[in-house]
């Protein structure tokens, strides 16, 4: 999970709140982890899907309105004084700009904005492959019309940031750091994509900016650049930094983007509206919303909505233009539980259903494991048994049967594990929003000595994490949780493996009594990197044939 570290006088100044032991309640309520560490520092640990919380001015913004202390409204387009004229380079096509002004900006706040934006760019912007921004300041911006395209990097200069010479863009990708680590991402041949301002280079998106634009402990005004390979993405980072910037109160200007097809204005800051069904309300916190839409009704502005109208069926609610986490009213209706209260709500104890073991299929073992998965935040994959010879080959597994005359690379195997089909998909979701937490339940090849063939079918399950941190005590949790639904938590045990897949020493055998049902644990580095993953990813895989049996012995 992302970390937003901030001296805590200025945190709890920005909230308003002079207690620290309320702080952090509060900020526990939200869902946040928080530490004191040394030198004064709170280290508060956000919810990967609440970008708009990556900033301390997003953070204090969602303190006081849960306080009271603020009530939500949506800022103000002012004006739209930039021009943008896109010519869409071929590797990062979109873009979305517009500034914030009245910025209050000291050395201490500069620093946690750079922050801030090293924190998008690691975690949502993927590295900077999926979206990069670009913040400068506006009282140094050369013109008001702007040029977004590919150049050509051996006819185009530049002044780095943090320089004072011009430089070819080929000599800003091969001689500064942030080149040599970010320029191959939208190099395309001789080409790269560039921010022009009045004929200057003030930005080479995803690398780095001019220092033309540089901002400092005096900015005031500050012009945010957005580009990217996805639209939606793009906008979605410039409304979150837009969000936390007009904590200080100032106003916004937008930005005109003309693209050779159409015509769009930056930044799209309006909310979204959503209805409810306060019978569904009630199914989900046990309450009577119906009689209690007023406690609701409070309970959402807390969380920074808008009731937009009420009747006795339904709630419509404005979403707030940043909260790009809210994709179902079942997120509104956790909001619904955060701003009334966990402990407000109380705690009705369910006694588990017990399994019914004589008679008890292996469709009913399959169908615990997926309700628990599920309820963990796992979702649900359903891959094809063939897999590409490469994946097999580097994991290393078993020996895989190999597809003859396969009519593709991808297909040209067979799979001994799910844990092949999981790993290749993890590695073309990378994009995704992290965690990734994904499970299969479905049939794989396992060698049998006994069939006339050599191979026999076998019914497995197999979940896995993929985050910027991930252990091996995770997966052993969700394994218990699961033994334990079944009834056979008092019979687990984990012996040392010796799979060649995962890191030495962070891997177990997992036994259901003397029966080796399956295996888990951390896949090594070394064969991550082989694929090209950029993310650790912890695994587990079990035998629901052999869970099956044990069950109904």
């Amino acid at each position: 999970m992302p970390v937003v570290r901030a001296r805590t006088g200025l945190l709890m100044e920005m909230t308003g709140i002079s207690d620290i032991d309320k702080l952090r309640d509060i900020l526990f309520r939200l869902k946040c982890e928080t530490e004191i560490e040394e030198g004064d520092t709170i280290a508060v640990e956000v919810q990967s899907d609440r970008i708009d919380m990556f900033s301390v001015e997003g953070i204090s913004k969602a303190v006081r309105m849960y306080m009271g202390l603020d009530r939500y409204s949506e800022p103000s387009l002012k004006s739209c004084p930039f021009k943008v004229f896109v010519e869409p380079p071929k590797k990062r096509p979109y873009i979305a700009v517009a500034a914030v002004t009245n910025v209050k900006l000291d050395e201490e706040r500069l620093k946690l904005l750079i922050e801030f934006q090293e924190r998008l760019h690691t975690t949502f912007g993927r590295g900077r492959r999926k979206v990069a921004i670009g913040l400068h300041d506006l009282d140094k911006l050369p013109s008001t019309t702007l040029i977004y395209k590919d150049v050509d990097i051996d006819k185009t200069t530049m002044i780095p940031l943090h320089d004072y010479r011009e430089f070819s863009i080929r000599d800003v990708l091969s001689l500064t750091e942030q080149g040599r680590l970010y320029g191959s991402l939208s190099l395309n041949g001789s080409m790269h994509p560039a921010i022009l301002s009045d004929g200057k280079v003030i930005s080479l998106p995803p690398v780095i900016n001019s220092d033309i634009t540089r901002l400092t402990e005096g900015s005031r005004n500050i012009l945010i650049d957005v580009t990217g390979t996805d639209f939606e993405s793009v906008n979605n980072v410039l409304n979150t930094i837009i969000h936390s910037l007009t904590f200080y109160g100032g106003e916004v200007l937008g930005a005109v983007i003309r693209y050779p097809d159409k015509e769009i204005v930056t930044p799209s800051i309006r909310p979204r509206k959503m209805e409810l069904d306060l019978g569904f309300v009630s199914m989900w916190l046990g309450i009577d919303a119906g009689r209690d839409v007023e406690m609701v009704r409070k309970a959402l502005e807390r969380m920074g909505y808008r009731v937009d109208s009420v009747d006795s069926n339904r709630i419509a609610v404005m979403v707030p233009y940043y909260r790009i986490d809210i994709l179902h009213p079942v997120d509104v209706v956790e909001d619904i539980a955060i701003g009334i209260g966990y402990e407000e709500l109380g705690f009705a104890e369910i006694e588990p259903k017990p399994i019914a073991r004589r008679g008890v299929s292996r469709r009913d073992v399959a169908n615990i494991i997926r309700d628990v998965l599920i309820g963990l935040g796992f979702v649900e994959l359903n891959t094809l048994t063939l897999i590409p010879q490469q994946i097999a080959e580097v994991l290393g597994l078993e020996k895989t049967p190999i597809v003859v005359n396969a009519p593709s690379n991808e297909i040209n195997a067979l799979r001994t594990a799910l844990a092949e089909s999981i790993i290749n998909i993890l590695r073309n979701s990378q994009y995704a929003p992290q965690p990734v937490k994904v499970f299969e339940i479905g049939e794989v090849v396992a060698e049998c000595s006994e069939c006339y063939n050599r191979w026999r079918n076998e019914l497995r399950a197999c979940w896995a994490i993929m985050d910027s941190e991930t252990r091996f005590e995770e997966m052993h949790a969700t394994l218990y949780t699961i033994a334990r639904e079944l009834g056979l938590d008092k019979m687990l045990a984990l012996k040392p493996c010796n799979i060649s897949m995962f890191t030495k020493g962070r891997c177990a055998d997992v036994y259901i009594g003397e029966r080796l049902v399956g295996f888990l644990g951390e896949v090594s580095p070394e064969k991550l990197e082989k694929l090209g993953i950029l993310y650790p990813i912890t695994l587990a895989e079990v035998s629901i044939n052999i869970l099956h049996k044990l069950i109904s012995r």
